[in-house]
């Protein structure tokens, strides 16, 4: 990545059209500190950021910096709540599409790719901060995983997954899974896929046991 340019970024949904001038302004200061911060890390890791070098870029005063991240680490806890978002978007499209197997395979799919898709650098520092500060209340409370659970309880509502398992527990279980997946293999997209497929099934047959 060339100096000072910003990774692909999810947008961030809030309707900033619908907002007073005073509150667009201040997500508009809010997400250029946020695209400035990432290209940091990008290119030098979290560990390597200062604050003044950001500050200078976006322009702003460190104060203001800290009015709206007042951690380094609060960049990344911005990133991942910006991504659930986007998994959310991604696997919703493909449960919508008319396509054949299991919709726990389809969201692997979906994350698959968007991990594929996202800067390396970003995507190590926000596993080792969720390894690090793991916030049990802010994954298990997020949209991306009530939408599973709702999903979980239809398949099992459906018999495609036997309800064993509660929808939420069997929900904690796959995504607990599916990050341990993701921080520890490696390799080409197709064949991770591959790999979570199966692990995937066995969760899936182990439930109905």
């Amino acid at each position: 990545m060339e100096p000072g340019a910003s990774p692909d970024l999810p947008e961030l949904t809030t309707d900033a059209e619908a907002l007073p001038l005073r509150a667009r302004q201040s997500l508009a200061t809010r997400n250029r500190i946020f695209e400035i911060a990432l290209a940091e890390i990008s290119d030098s890791g979290l560990a390597a950021v200062r604050i003044e070098h950001i500050a200078r870029k976006a322009g702003v005063t460190r104060p203001t910096i800290y009015a709206h991240f007042p951690t380094r680490e609060d960049f990344l806890r911005e990133l991942q709540r910006r991504t659930e978002a986007s998994a959310l978007d991604a696997v919703r499209t493909r449960m919508q599409e008319n396509r054949r197997g299991n919709f726990l395979h389809r969201f692997a799919d979906a994350t698959v790719d968007l991990l594929a898709a996202a800067d390396p650098v970003l995507r190590r520092e926000t596993f080792a901060l969720m390894l690090r500060e793991p916030r049990e209340e802010e994954w298990m409370g997020n949209a991306l995983f009530g939408f599973l659970k709702e999903q979980v309880a239809r398949a099992q509502a459906r018999g495609e997954i036997q309800p064993t398992l509660p929808a939420q527990a069997l929900t904690r279980i796959v995504m607990t899974a599916l990050f341990g997946f993701f921080v520890i293999e490696t390799g080409e997209p197709a064949a991770r896929k591959k790999q979570v497929h199966q692990m995937l099934d066995l969760l899936i047959n182990n439930s109905t046991t």
